[in-house]
This record gives C-alpha cells, sequence and structure tokens, in this order.
C-alpha cells in the first residue's frame, strides 16, 4: 500500500535543525507520496535531517540527571519531578519513557525510508551516486544508533542476549502493524550489521566526508564499541575504542573544555577533531524553551536569575568541589550559585545552598551565559559520543581483565586532561575498585549528558555498589522522603523503563516489562 509521508513527518513539524547549509530544510507536513516527494538527493537528505531533528530530544539526559543523583529540586522549583523522577515513581503513562521511546522511533521512521529509497533513487551522475551512497551511510549509523538507545534504556539487562529490547525497526514498520519486542540478541546483530556496512562505504566513499555533525566514521567505530561495553563483550570493545582512539581526536584542554560545551565553540568542522566524535546540531532559528538543551533544567537560562528548577545535587558537588582546579567543577556549577558551608544544618536548605547548573551553555562569570530562551538566541548542541567515553571504554575492558594498572592509565588520561597537568593515577587494589573507579570518574565526565542511568544499571554490581549517591539533605532536608536511594536498590524493575501506555494502547500485544 501507499506510504504517505504526513503521518511521518507530523511530530516534527515545529524542528528545524541543519547539520550544514545543504541540511536546513525538512519536508513540511503534507500528502506526498514517498515517490513522488523523495526523488533526488536533495529530498534524501532533507529526509535524513528530519531524523536528526527528532534525535536532538534533551529528555534522556534531564530523566537521568534528575532520576539518578545527578540533579536535585531547585529553588525554583515549581513542582517539576517532586512526585515523579525524584521519589523514583515512573509509570508507563509517564513523560520520560514515552518521550524517549517515541523520539528514537520517531527518528526511525524517518531513517528507514532514507535507506530504503537511497536503493530506489537514480542519481544524476557519479558525484551524486556518492552522494546518496554517503546519505544512506549515514542513516544506518543512525539507525544503530537509535536501536542502541531502545536497549540500553527498555531492556532489564543489556548482557543477556535473551532479555527483551524494544521493537525491532529494521525496514519501514507500517501503521497497520502490531510488533512484537525483539531480544537484546536481535538488535546488537542489526547494530553491528548497520555499523559495519556503513563503515565499508564510508571508507571508499569519494563524496565530501561527514563532519563531526553528522554521523560520521569515528561515530560509526564509537557506536561498536559501545555496544560491544554494554553487551560485556569487552575483547571486542576494546578493539573498536584503540581504533578511535588512534583516529588523533584528541581530549580537549580546559580551556577548550569549557569552549565544548559553554559556547559549542570547536576549533574545526573537519575530522580529526578536538573532544567532540559526535554532536547533534541545533541553531539559533530553533531556540524554543520546549526543545532548548538547558532548559531541561531552568526556565530561561542556566544562572541564578534563570529560574533553574533542578539544580546540582549536592552528594556530586561535595565531589567536584572537593578538587577546583579539576575544569568539570567549573564547567558545572555556576558562578551564579549561592554556597552554604554548614548545608547540612541550614533551617532553609532549599533558600539558603543553590547550585546552579550551567554545563550547557554557562559563562565563566557573571550571569550573563551564552545560552538562554529567546528569539534567535543561543542553544546548545547535544554531545551524543566524546573521546573520553572512548578511554573509560578502554578502562572497563582493562579492569576485565584484571589489568588493574591499565585500567587506572585510561582514567587517568581523562583527569590529566581535565587538571590541565598530569596527575598521579589512581592505585586500585581490586577488581572492584577499579570498576568503582570508572564509575565514579564517568560521573564526574559525562554528568548531565544521559549516560549515569545507564552506566549505574550496567556497572553498578560490579563496582560493588548498593545503590544511588545522594546527599540526604537533598531528600530529608527537602522533605522528600521518596527520594531516599534505599527506595531504589539495584535489582529494582525500574532501571528498565515501561514501554509506554500509548504504544500498548495502539499495539496490545506487545511485551510490556515486569513490574508495570
Amino acid at each position: 500500500m501507499k506510504k504517505f509521508l504526513s503521518y511521518l513527518l507530523i511530530a516534527s513539524a515545529f524542528f528545524v535543525t541543519s547539520c550544514d547549509e545543504d541540511l536546513t530544510e525538512t519536508f513540511a507536513p503534507g500528502q506526498l507520496v514517498e515517490d513522488v516527494a523523495i526523488v533526488t538527493s536533495n529530498d534524501l537528505s532533507r529526509l535524513l535531517n528530519s531524523g536528526y531533528n527528532i534525535l536532538t530530544s534533551r529528555e534522556a539526559a534531564v530523566f537521568t540527571s534528575v532520576f539518578t543523583d545527578e540533579a536535585t529540586k531547585g529553588f525554583n522549583n515549581g513542582g517539576q519531578g517532586v512526585s515523579a523522577e525524584i521519589v523514583f515513581n515512573i509509570f508507563p503513562s509517564s513523560f520520560a519513557p514515552t518521550a524517549i521511546w517515541q523520539s528514537n522511533y520517531f527518528a526511525l521512521a524517518r531513517i528507514n525510508r532514507v535507506i530504503a529509497r537511497a536503493d530506489i533513487i537514480v542519481p544524476k551522475d557519479a558525484a551524486d551516486a556518492e552522494l546518496i551512497a554517503r546519505l544512506k551511510a549515514e542513516a544506518l549509523i543512525l539507525r544503530a544508533y537509535a536501536h542502541l538507545n531502545i536497549l540500553a534504556y527498555y531492556s532489564t539487562d543489556t548482557k543477556d542476549n535473551a532479555a527483551l529490547a524494544g521493537v525491532l525497526a529494521d525496514r519501514i514498520i507500517l501503521t497497520t502493524e502490531a510488533p512484537f519486542r525483539t531480544t537484546n540478541q536481535a538488535f546488537y546483530t542489526l547494530i553491528h550489521s548497520d555499523l559495519d556496512a556503513a563503515l565499508a562505504t564510508l571508507a571508499t566513499n569519494t563524496a565530501p566526508a561527514p563532519t563531526f555533525l553528522q554521523a560520521n566514521t569515528n561515530f560509526a567505530k564509537g557506536l561498536k564499541a559501545r555496544a560491544y561495553a554494554y553487551k560485556g563483550d569487552y575483547t571486542n570493545a576494546e578493539i573498536w575504542a584503540d581504533n578511535v582512539l588512534a583516529s588523533g581526536i584528541t581530549l580537549a584542554t580546559p580551556a577548550q573544555y569549557r569552549q565544548v560545551f559553554w559556547t559549542d565553540d570547536l576549533p574545526s568542522l573537519t575530522l580529526p577533531n578536538v573532544e567532540v566524535i559526535f554532536e547533534l546540531k541545533r541553531t539559533i532559528q530553533q531556540n524554543t524553551q520546549p526543545s532548548n538543551l538547558h532548559n531541561g533544567w531552568c526556565s530561561i537560562r542556566p544562572s541564578g536569575g534563570g529560574s533553574p528548577f533542578y539544580e546540582v545535587g549536592r552528594s556530586l558537588f561535595n565531589i567536584l568541589n572537593a578538587t577546583p582546579t579539576d575544569v568539570r567543577r567549573a564547567v558545572i556549577i555556576a558562578p551564579t550559585s549561592t554556597i552554604s558551608s554548614n548545608y547540612q544544618n541550614e533551617s532553609d536548605y532549599l533558600g539558603a545552598d543553590r547550585l546552579v547548573l550551567h554545563k550547557h551553555g554557562g559563562v565563566a562569570s557573571g550571569s550573563g551565559t551564552w545560552a538562554t530562551s529567546a528569539t534567535n538566541a543561543n542553544n546548545n548542541d547535544h554531545k551524543v559520543m566524546r573521546i573520553s567515553e572512548m578511554y573509560f571504554i578502554k578502562a572497563e575492558c582493562r579492569a576485565n581483565a584484571n589489568d588493574l594498572t591499565g585500567a587506572a592509565t585510561a582514567v587517568n588520561a581523562v583527569r590529566s586532561a581535565r587538571f590541565g597537568s598530569t596527575q598521579t593515577a589512581p592505585v586500585y587494589g581490586s577488581a572492584t575498585a577499579a570498576w568503582k573507579g570508572i564509575l565514579d570518574e564517568r560521573r564526574l565526565e559525562l554528568a548531565f549528558e544521559g549516560h549515569r542511568f545507564i552506566d549505574i544499571k550496567r556497572l553498578g554490581v560490579l563496582a560493588g555498589i548498593t545503590g544511588l549517591d545522594r546527599d540526604p539533605m537533598d531528600y530529608d532536608g527537602l522533605n522528600i522522603p521518596g527520594g531516599n536511594p534505599s527506595n531504589l536498590p539495584l535489582n529494582s524493575y525500574k532501571w528498565a523503563l515501561p514501554v509506554p501506555q500509548d504504544e500498548i494502547n495502539a499495539n496490545g500485544a506487545i511485551q510490556q516489562n515486569p513490574g508495570y
């Protein structure tokens, strides 16, 4: 039957994302059939761009920060999260699992059409054929990325081949279908097949190579490393992490690190680059409060006067504050914060201890942040993968091999870059201590980027932790007893998100996760 673009594109009608000037336009909603609407490489590029669009959802980063131990209730909180994520209340009808599921599957609907149409469109010349092949390779990488996201959030165990992940979207799925969820093994097979195919294409493709603002070769290799790490296949994870580490992408200096997050000011639009392997671009024309990254934690701008309804959790701040020369302390904690030296005894803890987050769009001093909510104002790109993650995967591989020195060396490479000078490498007395050290360093480095939920889920037991690390003042001190970490043990069913109620309503046969 004919497949119309109207139901495909309406969900992203209000978003326009560009990776370069050729990708500034997306299809508008309409009743155009695909064999009429998508007939040139330019059409294909615009359709792929709508897939990039949808993947800029901030919900995974915001949910992860509030549900775990990165964020807490802010002094301008109007009820956000207090009866939901902060106290671990999550249901099939909750916003977060719905938004994460839909953003990935809505993107996959477009991505799969790019892949299908790329094999049908007749190129106008040899150069056009190379461009179409490159666009298909980008789409294959994005398809792998979206499937890995679904697996990580909705599978009960990322290392269990038989556990259910999500619906395998390896083709165009019609609205008349009611597919079941498939296993992690099926997901991993598709992920690596797509990435291998994309890498083979990009290795010989003569079209301009994708930059770090597009799904590129190093991102594909990094996704293979990430996927193998999630699965616990550290032999293969190390091969691919090493490959990316040898690519020429360097860890940012402290000065560069500030610019990576505060102003998206990267040295070059070509690869290899500094720090960033892949990021999803947003433009000033896209600035809108419901979708800006920084507005996931504040109403206006990431400063004390910007109405922060979530702020940095006290336990995370205490770790950062213990080493003030670590640039991550300055990047995460806004200069407009109010820091109490006696916070445990404050009668008005919420008002007296204000730890403002400004990792996304912040500023070195004052309140005039780079990012703010206004027409044509700055809003940040989404850093999907950075080179520091490859060092941490390398460390996991060494810990898995009981090479504790090797694990410490990989972790220390990141630490030295963040301090701006060579640091003394940690000494791990056991494999458990090494896993704990890796998890702790990931907490600092990848905070507010959407990793913590998945990291605790897959590494918590290995690291010997019992649960989240929340300061008691962030639940008892705020009269939110349900936020006590004891209410979310590592064996809780809530470490796998529920299949959204909207999906169940449309497809009653789909399998729900245990506990929901």
